[in-house]
């Protein structure tokens, strides 16, 4: 059974899915829509990390059934070095199937 991953911010836990949802979403909000943009995918520049972070968010919460309609600009006044640490290792897990869990997902509470 696969653990649901969750980041906090101000106080609240949001779950985070790096699906095929999230990453349509991502790549249509950074103008990327093409094969070309998902081909290159796996180099994640910082400038990515609001809108990928915005994506992914926004799919976890509405398949928790949450309303949530983040901008990569509200995630960007938002995203701190420690938030942006708990985010990558679970888009990165997430995104790629071969790298093992790490134990201890953070789950909801």
């Amino acid at each position: 059974m696969m653990t649901a991953d969750y980041i906090e911010i101000d106080g609240r836990k949001y779950r985070v899915e790096a699906n095929w949802n999230a990453m349509v979403a991502f790549l249509a909000a950074t103008g990327r829509d093409t094969w070309d943009g998902l081909v290159s995918f796996d180099h994640v520049l910082p400038s990515d990390l609001a809108p990928l972070a915005a994506a992914c968010i926004n799919e976890g919460e509405r398949i928790d059934g949450h309303e949530c309609h983040f901008s990569a600009e509200d995630i960007g006044a938002l995203l701190s070095v420690r938030l942006v640490s708990d985010f990558l290792p679970i888009y990165t897990r997430q995104a790629s199937p071969d790298v093992p869990a790490e134990e201890g997902s953070k789950k909801k509470d």
